[in-house]
């Protein structure tokens, strides 16, 4: 109980200290690049309110790259699942895809803008091809790690009992995985949420978006709309990052032990 108050105390000081630097640093800036807590908060609550130019609120542009993360992750993940299963039950899948994956895993998402803009054109596609890209290759290879951690031991006591090879794969080896593939999860969900902000600044059929209104108000010099806008991109990945966390907890709370094994 002591350990979550002394917890609770630290994150509001350091909150409150990280509020008070940025108030001086903006004070003392000579420009309005930097803008004030209380004008970012203003800004926010303006857009809450009244919306942008356009008409649409934070929400608007929130739900439009909520929507493209889920489509982009969604893919990737019914595509990595079943892949990385089969890669780390065969080797001689995994000798087969891995060099190519080696190859293609190192390409930043941001690379395949162009080939994306060509192939699908302005709107939704383009943007999910992008997230679908960053958020694959943590999801496949947790998968392949997870089935290749899974014990030998039980897997031979299994057939010993005489499960059969789905039986293995689905009452041992997916459970076992499960924790692997909760970890790609939330790494996939961050780095496609970071693939939307930069896919939205180009690419859109429609001016929605948390990454558009972050160029849009850059632009045209509301840096407050900007701050603003960067501080809720980044309160919904710390959201997404913890809530998978707390299914890995509550899912998964032999983790650590089968890591160790």
């Amino acid at each position: 109980m002591k350990l979550n108050k002394t917890k609770i105390f630290l994150t509001i000081f350091t909150i409150f200290l990280f509020l008070f630097i940025w108030y001086i640093i903006a004070l003392l800036t000579p420009s309005k690049v930097i803008p004030g807590p209380i004008e970012v908060l203003q800004s926010l609550i303006k857009i809450i309110i009244e919306g942008d130019s356009f008409n649409y609120t934070i929400f608007d542009h929130l739900f439009a790259s909520l929507w493209r993360v889920l489509i982009g992750f969604y893919v990737a993940f019914i595509v990595a699942l079943p892949l990385g299963l089969i890669m780390g039950l065969s080797k001689k899948v995994e000798w087969m895809i891995s060099p190519i994956m080696e190859i293609f895993r190192p390409i930043p998402p941001f690379a395949w803008i162009p080939f994306a803009l060509v192939f699908f054109g302005l709107g939704l596609f383009s943007q999910a091809f992008i997230i679908f890209i960053g958020a694959f290759f943590p999801l496949l290879t947790n998968t392949v790690q997870g089935v290749k951690n899974t014990s030998s031991i039980l897997v031979d006591v299994a057939k010993t009992l005489g499960a059969d090879k789905f039986d293995i794969i689905l009452h041992i080896i997916l459970p076992f995985t499960l924790p692997f593939i909760l970890v790609g999860v939330r790494v996939s969900l961050g780095v496609g949420w970071m693939c939307v902000i930069a896919a939205e600044l180009v690419g859109l059929n429609k001016p929605l978006g948390l990454g558009y209104l972050i160029q849009y108000s850059a632009q045209f010099g509301n840096f407050a709309l900007t701050f603003s806008t960067m501080l809720v991109t980044g309160l919904i990945g710390y959201i997404l990052n913890n809530s998978v966390k707390l299914i890995e907890n509550y899912t998964s709370h032999w983790r650590e032990s089968i890591v160790k094994n």
